[in-house]
């Protein structure tokens, strides 16, 4: 008798035949699909290899096709500022592109399918495939299938694609980088206004700028590759030699003889070149130097301290004398009993107006050696600058009514005392206010202002501004710069005054180095001259 319980666990013979042949139609297309990918792998292997980037692009344009199908495609590439730019693209101009998005998708280096409905002349767009290569580029493909018929071998696919690309795109975008940094640098080097020699650990040359063929006479085409005591002129090769053995960075000096020319005096110096790490040495950098202008500008250098040393002797040597000769003249055109007779006394007189030109003459030129030599002494007191300006005006006024010059004062009685060194400030006011006077013509107009200003920018210190102002001759534009420059009289015949031309030039040192402010000038020729003295309160 039969089994039945047995024969009911029996999978009927027909069930059981398809299970064994689903299971070997699914083993199958695993099969084919790892084929697939280690194929497209090998494929995209090329891209390393491409001559070009451009052949790479056509190459990876190929594998896309292969692997889906596009209706439109541009390649992106972002800046380094975060611009991005087409670098090719097969799509309308008036497409939309959204930068924040594709922003996100380099961020993840992942491939992102997104679903979107646009509907062109030629077709209706479905899905938008975002594959990023690397940080610097981006492929975006439209496509006409809806997300869901986006599979995962073709994912799998282009994540290769995607890699070898990004390794590809950001070689090249670093090897150009690369290529402009070394750009660079080669003109830096070229444009030192000093020789370079670069020597390897087996002492050839490496590299040699301009200015070293110049200095040593040789090409660089000889000299680059060979051995430096084959390249170099010998005296310059045992010199190198020298400073190579004592180990120290130290100038040495050596004269290069060149038929029909002048002895040319170098100084070289030489350092050692260390490994990124510092564990040990790659060679050498030599530095040659003219010494011909170093030693011409340290000559003039010594005139010129010889010159203030001069300028400081003979001005102390002729105050001596000077003082006599005022003492005198002030004493006989005090003479009240009639002793001098009249014509003399006109002789005295201007005897003893030169003698005051000569003393103010004198007292500039101390100021400038002073001033040159940084010695220029300030005495710092807290007083009301509307008071050292009146008693400027004081001063002066007779010079005012000689020339019968209208004299408007405006002065701020807010300004409240300020911390000056008030015998500079004095100094210099005086001198601003007498060429108001000497070149405004007769009858004019002067006006002079003062108050509380703005501070300087990138400071939270008041200021206090100063302004005289005239109705005078004027100065030409291109003449005001020269106002402060020394020995410069910026004056027409008609107006010419005596004196150094060295006045303005010590306004503005005291100004701006004594008291850290700022002096300025507005004039126009034949409709008068303001000259501003901002200086901070504190």
């Amino acid at each position: 008798m039969p089994d039945t319980a047995a024969n009911e666990n029996v999978v009927p013979g027909g069930s059981s035949d398809e299970v064994v042949r689903e299971l070997t139609q699914k083993q199958q297309d695993l099969t084919e699909a790892m084929q697939r990918l280690i194929r497209f792998q090998r494929q995209t292997l090329v891209l390393k290899n491409a001559p070009s980037i451009d052949s790479a692009l056509d190459t990876m344009e190929s594998l896309l096709i292969e692997v889906i199908d596009f209706a439109y495609a541009s390649l992106q590439y972002r800046s380094e500022n975060g611009i991005f730019s087409p670098l090719r693209q097969i799509c309308p101009d008036d497409i939309h592109l959204d930068y924040p998005l594709m922003e996100w998708v380099m961020g993840t280096q992942e491939v992102s399918v997104l679903p979107i409905d646009i509907h062109m002349e030629d077709c209706n767009l479905r899905s938008l495939l975002f594959l990023p290569f690397g940080f610097h580029h981006i492929m975006l493909l439209w496509l006409e299938q809806d997300t869901d018929a986006f599979t995962q071998e073709q994912e799998a696919l282009l994540s290769i694609l995607s890699r070898e690309m990004a390794s590809v795109l950001d070689s090249h975008h670093y090897r150009i980088r690369l290529e402009k940094t070394r750009a660079a640098m080669s003109d830096i080097i070229e444009s030192v206004p000093l020789g370079l020699l670069a020597l390897d650990h087996q002492d050839k040359v490496q590299m040699i700028n301009s200015t070293a063929e110049i200095a040593l006479d040789i090409r660089r085409q000889d000299a680059v590759g060979a051995d430096f005591h084959e390249a170099l002129p010998e005296k310059v090769a045992d010199l190198i030699d020298n400073l190579e053995h004592t180990g120290s960075i130290e100038e040495a000096e050596l004269a290069i003889n060149k038929p029909g020319r002048d002895s040319q005096y170098l100084g070289l110096t030489i350092s050692p070149m260390r490994s990124e790490d510092g564990s040990s040495k790659s060679g050498q950098v030599v530095v040659c130097r003219d010494l011909q202008l170093s030693r011409e500008v340290q000559k003039l250098r010594e005139l010129d301290a010889m010159k203030n040393d001069f300028l400081s002797l003979v001005t102390h040597e002729l105050r001596t004398p000077l003082t006599s000769i005022m003492a005198y003249s002030e004493t006989l055109l005090m003479d009240e009993e009639g002793e001098v007779p009249g014509e003399w006394r006109e002789y005295i007189t201007i005897i003893h107006s030169e003698g005051r030109r000569l003393c103010r003459l004198i007292d500039d030129v101390l100021d400038l050696t002073r001033m040159e030599a940084g010695k220029m002494s300030y005495d710092y007191e807290t007083q009301d600058p509307n008071e050292i300006i009146g008693a400027v005006v004081m001063s002066l006024t007779p010079q005012l009514e000689e020339k019968g010059h209208h004299l408007e004062l405006d002065l701020d009685e807010n300004v409240g005392d300020c911390r000056l060194a008030v015998d500079r400030i004095t100094q210099v006011l005086n001198n601003i206010f007498s060429n108001a006077i000497k070149y405004t013509d007769p009858g004019g107009s002067i006006v002079i202002s003062s108050k509380r200003a703005d501070p300087f920018p990138e400071s939270s210190t008041p200021t206090l501004l100063i302004t005289v102002a005239d109705n005078g001759i004027g100065i030409a534009p291109e003449n005001i710069s020269r106002v402060f420059s020394k020995f410069e009289m910026v004056e027409s015949v008609k107006h010419h005054t005596s004196g150094t031309g060295l006045s303005m030039a010590i306004c503005r040192q005291i100004v701006e180095e004594g008291h850290g402010g700022k002096i300025w000038i507005e004039s126009e020729l034949g409709h008068g001259t303001t000259v501003h003295l901002q200086i901070p309160v504190a």
